[in-house]
């Protein structure tokens, strides 16, 4: 299956919230429908799973939005997550983002 949507390599700080817990991760990239994060010390959680993730971007706006596990990277522990229910105007914040850098 192909991908849908361009990925932007990038490494942010986030936020994931996994049963009301917030765990501090980082991203590999990053684009309009979901997000890589590496994992660091958080539980790992099933595929399927619903968390919630907080990060801000280098324009300084904050992004909270609800996302499901779709992968799990068996080697590094990395999660690929996609999002749920996000906010039209931070889903164009991201396309920005990409596009920008494109």
């Amino acid at each position: 299956m192909a991908r849908q949507s361009q990925r932007l390599p990038i490494d942010l700080y986030v936020n994931k919230i996994v049963n009301g817990v917030p765990h501090l991760t980082r991203t590999r990239d990053l684009s309009r429908e979901g997000i890589f994060l590496h994992r660091l010390l958080e539980p790992r959680v099933p595929r399927d799973a619903h968390v919630a993730v907080e990060f801000e971007l280098p324009s300084g706006e904050l992004i909270w939005t609800e996302a499901e596990v779709v992968y799990q990277d068996a080697g590094n522990g990395g999660v690929g997550l996609r999002f749920k229910d996000m906010a039209p105007r931070d889903r164009r914040r991201i396309d920005a983002l990409v596009a920008e850098a494109a």
